[in-house]
């Protein structure tokens, strides 16, 4: 700061230095113009006096005519001289240095008189000669002060000159003598200065060093993690390092083909949750044909003075498997508890087939007719694929999920759910009001087969919920659907009287659970968060009204057309 305060001190000094020398050059120069022109009308009318006497004196002793118009013309001239002495400002300016401002003027209608009166000179040589001598005596006064005004014009003059020098030197001299002082100063600021940004530089090569030392150790720690680190370049989703981690999960080369897919696959996985880049989740398939499971996030970091992305995975393939048969084992369970159920819903066609067949052998035995036969026949077929129906959705809600998923429809995802459970309902008595305002193409990405599961569960916990209550009053379960913008709002609410509020404060946690009795493992809504989670959605539970209410909030996923496009 001080030397930028100095340097801005020392150019005013500078500034002022030069103006004030320009003022009085300027001052001298109009000075010097200003005594030179009241000098030269001094000159002038006293050169104009010396004229006018010269011709008079001539006239006076060889009077004619020819001498008394030389003496009208040299009045006359001497009559326009001495008007500057009066009128102008070089004139006035000598008439208020010497005091003779008012004879100066008087003496301009005394030449007017004598102009007028030489015309009336006649041919008498003697009566001009006397006229003109007279006039000599008359303009003697003139000549006296005109040369006292030329004396002290030059004297004057010599004086202010003197003056002039001595201030401009006076006024010059606290400028210079400021702007050297400022100027040492300046000097001696800018030598510290440069001293202490030599201090500066020595300590920014020194944090240089530090930086690149720090550098150079964390990129050994990223090497030595064992988490997979990959840094990519946005502008073409090329990879700019990874390590040793990285080299081992996907491929040691980064030019390898298994990278370019995986960045695609992990960049369209960040940008469709929703700006959420810090749980990315996807499974991957390497060029082996192995599946793995991945999970980590995404950021943006600088990276050799260049913006790039951070990729951190880690390999979630076991923890995947664990979740899947923590997944089907809860999934077996259901089946264990529904089997009664399912053993009702499926003796049911059994005994309409089995009650088909005899009156089809008892008509044959009495030679019936072969159209009523038929007809007792198709209801067998009908029968029996209501039974398969059954059969088919048992194995598909038992057999074990996919390891990669999908967009699949949303309701009949739903659907599928709710008729694996239906018939459950009804047995235990329990309405269940359906309300799907989605429409059969909106799609949502995950594994169908788990989000089938979560809705069961839902489901089995709600139906749950009626245990301990008096089977009286009509108990009711709403299964809804809707849409939301870019989202879908699944809700599953019950009147079984809602959740404890202790409950309620640990229930997506482990081993808790909605329920009083002691039905099931616990783990079911913990999973439901997780796999909701996965599909970048939100579950939440509140009581409402008579009940609890579970809400589901899931992305829509994007039609095939249109991620194709994009």
């Amino acid at each position: 700061m001080w030397p930028s305060a100095l340097c801005v001190v020392t150019m005013s000094l500078f500034f002022a230095v030069a103006s004030l020398y320009v003022f009085h050059t300027n001052r001298q120069t109009l000075l010097s113009v200003e005594i030179a022109q009241s000098s030269q009308i001094a000159f002038a009318a006293q050169l104009a006096f010396e004229r006018a006497r010269s011709s008079l004196e001539h006239g006076a002793h060889n009077p004619a005519e020819e001498t008394v118009e030389d003496s009208r013309a040299r009045l006359v001239e001497l009559r326009e001289d001495l008007k500057p002495l009066y009128e102008s400002r070089p004139g006035a300016f000598l008439q208020d240095m010497t005091g003779v401002r008012d004879p100066i003027r008087r003496y301009d209608g005394i030449l007017e008189g004598m102009i007028r009166r030489s015309f009336d000179l006649g041919a008498d040589g003697t009566e001009a000669g006397h006229e003109l001598h007279s006039w000599l005596g008359t303009i003697a006064p003139l000549g006296q002060t005109l040369k006292i005004i030329l004396d002290a014009s030059a004297e004057r003059s010599q004086r202010m000159l003197e003056d002039e020098h001595t201030s401009a030197f006076r006024a010059a001299l606290l400028p210079f003598a400021l702007l050297f002082l400022s100027g040492t100063t300046l000097i001696a600021v800018l030598i510290a200065e440069s001293r202490r940004n030599r201090r500066r530089l020595e300590e920014v090569e020194a944090a240089r060093g530090d930086v690149a030392r720090m550098e150079e150790n964390l990129l050994a720690v990223i090497e030595a993690a064992p988490t997979a680190m990959t840094v990519i370049d946005p502008q073409d989703n090329s990879i700019s390092f990874i390590n040793a981690a990285a080299g081992m999960m996907i491929n040691p080369s980064p030019d390898h083909a298994d990278w370019q897919k995986l960045t695609v696959t992990a960049l369209q996985v960040a940008r469709a949750g929703e700006g959420n880049w810090s749980n990315v989740k996807l499974t991957f398939t390497r060029g082996n044909g192995d599946v793995i499971a991945l999970r980590g996030s995404l950021c943006r970091v600088l990276w050799e003075g260049r913006p790039q992305l951070l990729l951190v995975l880690l390999d979630t393939t076991r923890m995947r498997d664990a979740d899947l048969q923590l997944l089907q084992a809860a999934k077996l369970a259901t089946l264990g508890e529904m089997a009664t159920a399912i053993a009702h819903e499926l003796n049911q066609p059994l005994a309409v087939i089995r009650m088909a067949v005899a009156n089809a052998h008892r008509l044959l035995a009495g030679g019936g007719e072969r159209s009523i036969i038929a007809a007792k026949l198709d209801r067998v077929t009908t029968q029996v694929d209501r039974a398969k129906r059954i059969i088919d959705q048992v194995r598909r809600y038992g057999r074990m999920p996919s390891e990669t998923g999908e967009t699949f429809s949303l309701r009949q995802a739903i659907e599928l759910a709710a008729g694996f459970v239906a018939e459950q309902y009804r047995s235990f008595g329990i309405r269940l009001a359906i309300q799907l305002d989605i429409p059969a193409d909106l799609t949502v990405s995950g594994e169908q087969a788990i989000f089938e599961q979560v809705i069961v569960n839902l489901l089995v916990n709600a139906r749950d919920a009626f245990d301990m209550q008096a089977p009286q009053r009509v108990r009711s379960v709403w299964l809804r659907a809707r849409p939301d913008g870019e989202r879908a709002i699944i809700e599953v609410e019950d009147d079984a009287g809602g959740i404890s509020p202790d409950v309620m404060a640990r229930l997506f946690e482990p081993f808790s659970s909605s329920n009083a009795s002691a039905k099931g493992t616990g783990l079911g809504l913990a999973l439901a968060r997780s796999v909701v989670r996965d599909m970048h959605g939100q579950i939440t539970a509140e009581n409402v009204r008579n009940g609890a209410c579970f809400t589901l909030l899931l992305p829509v996923a994007m039609p095939r057309r249109v991620r194709e496009a994009a």
